[in-house]
């Protein structure tokens, strides 16, 4: 469980607290009575919002939590020491301007403008949640379960108006679609979630000297399916290489990952920030 937790995090639950008072919409707030949910962090998580049954009101409370992916730091990074982590919209980001990048061969089509949504859609749940990682202990069930009703919420909530209705069904089914990661782009995506985490990894290890991000690539370059993913990860790796040595170190590399056949990892332990 990390031991820090950024200050944009501990804000969370007023942020969603503001939003409900200033739309005048009191049912977003749960009675004291109401059970403590924790989210990432074992932070207590803000009480559902529910629509106020004003459709602008409501869209702009979603446009409001999206703030949230924007200024929220991704746990594990926070749980290393790392200064200025990067946030959820930040990993984000990279991972859909990294999907642009991708060829589409006849061997294996692909729809890249899909994959690029699903890249921007795919952590839209911790908005609400927060980044929540393997190592704070959440059984998978529990965590998918509580972004299952974080994207209730924004769907059904405050997205649910009749101008809302191609908006909500777009990102129902990228959402959808990536959890389950049965099709080639999901999979491509998940590729391009863990290959943008260890670029993440080293670019902290040479701007900040950290030493204690060895986990990050065990549970993600292993995992790397796409032919293209695993050519950027071997350059990755050595450079990491490179840059270990020139600072006068032991290398903790994963010198036989390559010959490791990649497992299915749909609900896999796959090391996450």
């Amino acid at each position: 469980m990390p031991t820090k937790i950024s200050q944009a995090e501990e804000n969370t639950h007023s942020t969603v607290k503001e939003m409900a008072v200033n739309t005048g919409n009191d049912t977003a707030l749960a009675a004291d009575s109401a059970p403590v949910v924790l989210g990432a962090g074992g932070k207590p998580l803000p009480p559902p919002y529910k629509s106020t049954g004003n459709e602008a009101l409501d869209t702009l409370a979603f446009l409001h939590m999206l703030e949230q992916l924007k200024i929220q730091k991704r746990s594990g990074w926070i749980r290393e020491g790392v200064k200025q982590a990067e946030s959820i919209s930040d990993h984000m980001c990279r991972m859909a301007l990294m999907a642009m990048m991708l060829p589409n061969s006849s061997e294996r089509p692909l729809d890249i403008s899909r994959c690029v949504m699903m890249a921007l859609v795919h952590d839209l749940a911790e908005a609400y949640v927060g980044d929540i990682t393997p190592v704070e202990g959440v059984p998978t069930h529990v965590k998918h379960q509580l972004e299952e009703q974080a994207m209730d919420t924004f769907l059904n909530e405050m997205l649910g108006g009749q101008g809302n209705k191609d908006a909500r069904e777009r990102f129902r089914s990228l959402w959808d679609e990536y959890e389950a990661r049965e099709t080639p782009e999901s999979r491509l995506v998940k590729d391009l979630d863990r290959i943008e985490l260890a670029l993440q990894a080293v670019e902290y290890e040479r701007s900040q000297d950290i030493q204690t991000l060895a986990p990050f690539f065990q549970g993600s370059i292993p995992n790397l399916e796409h032919p293209v993913t695993r050519q950027w990860a071997a350059t990755l790796m050595e450079e990491r290489r490179k840059l270990w040595i020139s600072r006068g170190r032991a290398y903790e590399g994963l010198e036989d990952w390559q010959d490791i056949v990649p497992q299915d990892c749909v609900n896999s332990g796959d090391e996450d920030s």
